[in-house]
C-alpha cells in the first residue's frame, strides 16, 4: 500500500472499515492527501513494519490512532511530518523496534502526546524530530537515547519544550546541530552530558533565551563547527575556558547576542578556524584576552567584534594575513584600541564600516597595505580620535570610499590617492576636520558629481 493515495490532495474517502491486517509497507500511504480526514483508529497494523511518511503533509488528518499496534514497526520517519492538526493520544504505542524517528512529528503543530513510557532504546535518528513543535511537552526525562547517532534539530522551535534530560546518555551521538535552537523556556541540566562524539554543534543553543546550563566539563575535542551555537542565548555566561576547540573550522556568528558571555577563552586553539564573522557581534560584556590566539586560517573576520562595547584585548600579534573580508570588524566596539600597526591585510578586500564608530580607536595604520582592498565605505566613520598618517595608502582598487571620514577630527593629505572617475566617493568627508585642500587634486580625477558631494550633507 505504499504510496497508494500520495498526492491525492482532495481524497477523502471513508476508510475505516478497510481490512489492512496482512499490510507490511504503508510508507508514504496518505503523504500530501492534504484533505484525508478518514477515521483509521479501527485499522489492524500489527504487520506493518514502514510506516515513513505515512501521513506526511496530511494537514487536516485528526484520527484516533491511540489503539494501534506498531510493535513491528521499525521507521517512522516523518510519519506525521507537517500533519498540523494531528494531536492523537499515542502514550501506549511500542515503539520498541523503530529505528528511525527523523522529523516524526516536525510541524504538526497540534500535537502534544504524553510519550513519557516511549521505549525508544532502538532508535538511531531523532534528527527534526520534534521541530516547530510549539505546544509538546512532554517529559521525556526517563528516554533511553544511547543508541541515537543524529539529534540535528530535535527541539528546533520547541518554544514550550521544558523536560529535564540531564540523565539522557548521549554519548553515541555525532550531530547536534540546532538541537535546541529557539527553545525559548528549556532550562535543563546538562552539565554531565557525554559529548565527546558530536562533530556538529552550529546552533545547539541559538534563541534559547533562557539557557544557562554549566558546560565547562563538556569534551568538545572531536566538534568542527560551532557557528551560531550559543548566538542570542542572552543569559548563558558558562565557563568555557578550558574547552578543547583544536578541531573546530567555524565560530562564526559563535556568540553573537550572547550578552552575558564573559569567560575567559584565552588558551583557546582556534588554529583550524577559518570562519570567524560575527563571532562577537553584540557580545556587549565579552572582555577576555585573545592576545595569543592563532587566527592565521581565518579568511573571514566581517563584524567580529560589532557592538562588543568593552572589549579591548591587545590584538597586536594577530596573524591576519589570509583575511579577505573585515568589513565591520570593530564597528562601535567603543572601548577599542589596539595597536594594529603590524597587521598584514594584504589580502583583505572588504573594509566597509571597520572602524565605523570606534570612538577610542587610533592606532597607526600607516604602513597597512590595502592595495587589494574595494570597498571602504564609511571605514573610520564617527571615529573621533583617529589621526593616523594615511597618506601613503594605495587605494587604486577602492571602489567605493563613500562616508568614508565622515564625523572624524582629523585632517590628512590625500591628494596623492590615486582615486578615479568609477570611485565612489560621496560624503566622504561630511562634518569632518578635513580640509577641502587635502583632497584638491581629487578634483580632476573623480566624476564631477561624486567631486561636489565629497563634502556634503546626506540630504545633498
Amino acid at each position: 500500500m505504499s504510496e497508494m493515495f500520495t498526492y491525492t490532495d482532495k481524497f477523502s474517502s471513508d476508510l475505516s472499515k478497510w481490512d489492512v491486517s496482512q499490510v507490511t509497507d504503508m510508507h508514504e500511504l496518505f503523504c500530501f492527501a492534504e484533505n484525508f480526514t478518514s477515521d483509521l483508529s479501527k485499522w489492524n497494523v500489527e504487520n506493518v513494519t514502514d510506516m515513513s511518511g505515512m501521513f506526511a503533509y496530511a494537514k487536516k488528518f485528526t484520527s484516533d490512532l491511540s489503539k494501534w499496534n506498531v510493535a513491528k514497526v521499525t521507521s517512522m520517519e516523518a510519519m506525521f511530518n507537517e500533519a498540523r492538526k494531528f494531536n492523537s493520544d499515542l502514550s501506549q504505542w511500542d515503539v520498541g523496534n523503530v529505528t528511525n524517528m527523523g522529523s516524526m512529528f516536525w510541524l504538526a503543530e497540534e500535537f502534544n502526546s504524553d510519550l513519557s513510557r516511549w521505549n525508544v532504546s532502538n532508535v538511531v535518528s531523532m534528527a527534526g524530530m520534534f521541530s516547530e513543535l510549539p505546544n509538546f511537552n512532554s517529559d521525556l526525562s526517563n528516554w533511553d537515547v544511547s543508541k541515537v547517532t543524529d539529534m540535528c534539530e530535535m527541539f528546533e522551535m520547541a518554544t514550550n519544550f521544558t523536560s529535564d534530560l540531564s540523565k539522557w546518555d548521549v554519548a553515541n551521538v555525532t550531530n547536534m546541530n540546532g538541537m535546541f535552537l529557539g527553545t525559548e523556556k528549556f532550562t535543563s541540566d546538562l552539565s554531565n552530558w557525554n559529548v565527546s562524539k558530536v562533530e556538529d554543534m552550529g546552533g545547539m543553543f541559538a534563541e534559547a533565551e533562557n539557557f544557562t546550563s554549566d558546560l565547562s566539563k563538556w569534551d568538545v575535542s572531536a566538534v568542527t563547527d560551532m557557528s551560531y551555537i550559543f548566538s542570542e542565548a542572552r543569559k548563558f555566561n558558562s565557563d568555557l575556558s578550558k574547552w578543547n576547540v583544536s578541531k573546530v573550522t567555524d565560530m562564526s556568528f559563535m556568540f553573537a547576542s550572547a550578552e552575558r558571555f564573559t569567560s575567559d577563552l584565552s588558551h583557546w586553539d582556534v588554529s583550524n578556524v577559518t570562519n570567524m564573522k560575527s563571532m562577537f557581534n553584540e557580545a556587549t560584556k565579552f572582555t577576555s584576552d585573545l592576545s595569543t590566539w592563532n587566527v592565521s586560517k581565518v579568511t573571514n573576520m566581517h563584524s567580529m567584534f560589532t557592538d562588543a562595547y568593552k572589549f579591548n584585548s591587545d590584538l597586536s600579534k594577530w596573524d591576519v594575513s589570509q583575511v579577505t573580508d573585515m568589513s565591520g570588524m570593530f564597528a562601535r566596539a567603543l572601548n577599542f584600541t589596539s595597536d594594529l600597526s603590524k597587521w598584514n591585510v594584504s589580502k583583505v578586500t572588504k573594509m566597509n564600516s571597520i572602524f565605523a564608530d570606534a570612538r577610542k580607536f587610533n592606532s597607526d595604520l600607516s604602513n597597512w597595505n590595502v592595495s587589494q582592498v574595494t570597498e571602504m565605505f564609511s571605514m573610520f566613520a564617527h571615529a573621533q580620535k583617529f589621526s593616523s598618517d594615511l597618506s601613503s595608502w594605495d587605494v587604486s582598487n577602492v571602489e567605493n570610499m563613500e562616508m568614508m571620514f565622515s564625523n572624524t577630527n582629523f585632517d590628512c593629505n590625500l591628494n596623492s590617492w590615486q582615486v578615479n572617475a568609477q570611485t565612489k566617493a560621496r560624503h566622504a568627508f561630511f562634518d569632518s576636520k578635513f580640509s577641502p585642500k587635502s583632497v584638491e587634486t581629487w578634483k580632476d580625477k573623480l566624476n564631477p558629481q561624486e567631486y561636489q558631494l565629497l563634502f556634503a550633507d546626506f540630504l545633498d
